[in-house]
């Protein structure tokens, strides 16, 4: 359990396991009697399951439950076991208890026995959302059982889903596991999730994440070994190197004006030794997401020209607010990587988002409120980490536009967000629509900068056009 003080409560990190009985007031209406002895049965079979997986019950509501425990895998087991049994059980009502169920992961405030936080808020939505004999779970605590499910168990993938109060959509799974009733695979929609409060404009349906393209399997075995601090530059080319395509890829990226060499780089070993591990990875997410979303939905030569003009400004401006070079290059390369996933999955409707942007100077984040059941931001956050890209630049993807919200990262976003709004601003002549003046003006106060650096930021891409050109080529 990781704690530390906040105030008069400790702030600590675990999973919270939800239940509660589905339909438990009618059942206590129409036959008290029964339901105090299933009640009763109801409270045995979840404590022992609970205390055999090393949870600890903090809280019951009527006939809810609300418990802790430390190890993401003990709430999946214990979950596991309670839906089971209680599936299996001869119930005295004249209809089975059906108990729904949530597992979410992250810190919270323990006070006087009691959890307090957005944590707590979000496992309440999610279970809000549960039917009786069905478990849900987040992104956050699916990511840490990976693989390590006991024998028998999956996990079904919802998609992204919004939630009732709460600002940004969530990556729901569902558990799969012996026992569970067949109705609750007949369909991924959720009763209470998917619901905006103010109805679009026009609606499209929500992403479908399972059919997002992955990265090829060099890259990510490549990002593995890049990520690994045992490996050197050798094991690392030995990777890249089965894939002949990428490696040429990568070095006519690495030539290109963009790097300004003296000398010609001719292994991949050689570029990381000459460009450094994090722009090689840069280049390498670059040209696999390049690959993998290959559509005519989208200009691939504008968004790329965008992406990297960002990674270009980043770059620049980094020395100034003490962050490293080369990692804001690769997040501003990275940062917009979920209009490439609206381009594959929200039909060509997409195309509105573009027009609406183009017709009335509207952000791109504003168009896609207005169209759109997501924003960009919060499905590439989503899509980067079922990628497992490093957490710094999930963090930029999702909040280059609102750094405010990204916690210890909010100086590296705020830096990707102007970033980004000074590659925008050369690309329409020097001049930012005046939607983007306030973000513009928000990220140079939240950095401590001031118009100088804008200007001087402004003047460097503009220098550097023809190498953001080049780059463009040689990505493709």
């Amino acid at each position: 359990m990781a704690a530390s003080a906040a105030g008069d409560a400790s702030l600590v990190t675990l999973t919270f396991l939800f239940t509660d009985i589905e339909g438990s007031t009618a059942l206590w209406e129409q036959e008290p009697e029964c339901m105090r002895s299933a009640l009763q049965r109801h409270n045995s079979l979840l404590s022992a399951a609970v205390e055999r997986h090393h949870g600890w019950v903090f809280k019951t509501v009527g006939d809810a439950f609300c418990v802790t425990f430390d190890r993401a895998g003990d709430g999946i087991g214990a979950a596991c076991e309670i839906q089971t049994r209680l599936e299996a059980e001869p119930w005295p009502t004249r209809r089975p208890l059906r108990v729904r169920a949530a597992l979410h992961t992250g810190p919270a405030h323990l006070s006087a026995g009691d959890y307090f936080g957005t944590t707590v808020n979000r496992i309440a939505r999610l279970l809000a959302v549960a039917r009786g004999g069905q478990t849900l779970l987040s992104s956050a605590t699916e990511s840490l059982v990976g693989d390590a499910l006991p024998v028998g168990v999956s996990l079904r993938d919802l998609g992204l889903h919004r939630l009732r109060d709460l600002p940004h959509p969530i990556h729901v799974f569902q558990l799969v596991h012996p026992g569970l009733a067949p109705e609750m695979l007949t369909s991924g929609q959720l009763p209470g999730g998917s619901k905006l409060e103010a109805r679009p404009l026009a609606r499209f349906n929500p992403i479908e994440l399972m059919d997002v393209p992955t990265l090829p399997a060099v890259v990510v075995q490549a990002l593995t070994a890049m990520q690994d601090p045992n490996s050197d530059a050798r094991s690392v080319e030995r990777v890249i190197a089965r894939d002949p395509a990428l490696s040429a890829k990568i070095l006519r990226v690495a030539n290109s004006a963009f790097f300004g060499q003296a000398r010609r780089v001719s292994t991949i070993a050689d570029a990381i030794r000459i460009l450094g591990f994090t722009n090689v990875q840069g280049m390498i997410i670059g040209i696999g997401a390049f690959d993998a979303f290959r559509t005519e939905r989208l200009d691939l030569g504008g968004f790329w020209r965008h992406s990297i003009a960002t990674a270009t400004a980043a770059r620049w401006l980094a020395p100034r607010v003490d962050i490293r070079a080369d990692e804001a290059f690769t997040a501003g390369i990275l940062h917009d990587i979920g209009k490439l996933i609206f381009a594959i999955q929200a039909d060509a409707g997409y195309q509105r988002v573009l027009d609406l942007e183009r017709e009335t100077g509207a952000t791109g984040v504003q168009a896609e409120r207005t169209l759109l059941e997501f924003t960009h931001p919060e499905v590439g956050e989503t899509v980067a980490e079922r990628w497992s890209l490093p957490p710094r630049y999930v963090a930029a993807i999702a909040h280059h536009h609102d750094p405010d919200a990204a916690g210890e990262e909010a100086r590296f976003c705020a830096l990707i967000g102007l970033a980004d709004q000074a590659a925008h601003a050369v690309a329409a002549a020097g001049e930012l629509a005046p939607a983007r003046e306030p973000e513009k003006a928000a990220r140079l106060a939240d950095l401590g900068l001031g118009p100088e650096d804008w200007d001087g930021c402004l003047r460097r891409l503009h220098e550097a056009g023809a190498e953001i050109e080049g780059f463009t080529r040689a990505i493709g």
